[in-house]
Formats: structure tokens, C-alpha cells, sequence
């Protein structure tokens, strides 16, 4: 039997971007602001730090799989 060249082991964690987008508006006192994809990419990622305990090698992902 041959080995793999490697394996993945991957954790999940999904994140709402509703809530996101609501609290990044509370930030900015302002209900009509809307952020970009890199406001909210940039937001979670102390979260990512915190439930991975590195970002190293993460990839960031739509609910279709999608690379963001």
C-alpha cells in the first residue's frame, strides 16, 4: 500500500457575516455603512487567531467553497 504525499486535517469554524456587518456598523454609529469583504476578513481575524491559535495556512472560503 502506498502513502499519501500528504494529509489534510481540517477544522472548520463559521463565522456570521450578518453579525459582522451589524457590529462594524455599531462601530461606525452608522446602520446604512456596508463593508467590504476585507473590513470583515480583517475583523474575525483575531477570532481565526484565537480558534486556530495560528493563521498560518488558513484559507478563507464562501459558503460555496469559494476562495475569498
Amino acid at each position: 500500500m502506498q502513502l499519501p504525499e500528504r494529509i489534510n486535517a481540517i477544522k472548520v469554524v463559521t463565522y456570521d457575516v450578518i453579525q459582522i456587518v451589524e457590529s462594524l456598523q455599531a462601530m461606525n454609529d452608522d446602520d446604512s455603512y456596508e463593508p467590504t469583504i476585507e473590513e470583515v476578513l480583517a475583523y474575525i481575524e483575531d477570532w481565526v487567531y484565537e480558534d486556530f491559535g495560528d493563521s498560518y495556512g488558513i484559507v478563507y472560503q464562501d459558503e460555496n467553497g469559494d476562495e475569498l
